[in-house]
């Protein structure tokens, strides 16, 4: 299944003269697909309206009519112009829901019977310009098929690799975004690793601090005790040699 319209197909029919040509009618457009091509090779420009119905003409290659819902039918000539109608005719008010041609086997009598969804049929005559092929019209409708072919693969092999570009590119931006992640991992894990180092380094030094400063005041303290101890044996001594003086009667008498 390939995608054809955005609504519903009201009209297949395929090529009288290309058996590989399909001609599909929906919503406001009509597609002509040429095999092996999944996309239409000629899409039609958007009608005003929706059309109902399309024919292939069975004397012009080139030529395809189609029908609308606002009671309009038209003519398209490929050869002559691909973007618009070649001639377009209101039939009357109520949507037109059948087309078939009619003719005597030769490109002298083209009728066309046209289907209204009043129950109405309308019979007109081709004109003669659009039921006598050209000179060599097969081989330049060929042509153009075949040039619109190779457009649509051509197209369909850019978007091809543009989407390889894009998954190669996508795939770079991951390993990139990866690598990044794993970069960002490693220098956040060595800084925190430096600021534990940091923080242990100013403990330390911290620790290493108080306990100067206890040892400190214990070499503070044992002095000021044997400092004290001094005092006390001087003291003493003092007293003693006072009191043996005293004894031998060696006291300095007061002036």
């Amino acid at each position: 299944s390939h995608p054809a319209h955005y609504g519903p197909i009201v009209s297949v029919q395929r090529s009288p003269f290309f058996h590989d040509t399909i001609l599909t009618v929906g919503d406001w457009t009509f597609n002509l697909y040429k095999a092996p091509a999944k996309e239409p090779v000629v899409k039609s420009s958007f009608a005003s309206t929706h059309l109902s119905c399309g024919r292939f003409s069975p004397t012009r290659p080139g030529v395809i009519v189609t029908a609308r819902t606002d009671g309009d039918i038209e003519i398209w000539d490929l050869i002559d112009r691909s973007h618009e109608a070649s001639l377009q005719h209101n039939v009357g008010p109520s949507a037109v829901t059948a087309l078939e041609f009619w003719g005597d086997g030769t490109p002298n009598l083209q009728l066309l019977a046209v289907g209204d969804q009043q129950g109405t049929l309308h019979i007109f005559e081709i004109p003669r310009n659009l039921r006598r092929p050209l000179p060599n019209e097969p081989s330049l409708v060929d042509a153009l098929l075949r040039r619109e072919l190779s457009r649509v693969g051509y197209l369909a092999s850019r978007a091809q690799f543009r989407r390889q570009e894009l998954s190669v590119k996508e795939a770079q931006d991951e390993e990139k975004k990866r690598v990044q992640e794993e970069a960002d991992a490693k220098a956040a894990a060595e800084e925190a690793r430096l600021r534990e180092a940091a923080e242990a380094e100013a403990q330390a030094i911290a620790a290493g601090e108080v306990e100067a400063v206890v040892e400190q005041a214990k070499e503070e303290e044992a002095t000021s005790k044997l400092e004290a101890a001094d005092e006390q044996a001087e003291a003493k001594y003092r007293a003693l040699e006072a009191a043996f003086r005293e004894k031998v009667g060696l006291t300095v008498p007061e002036s």
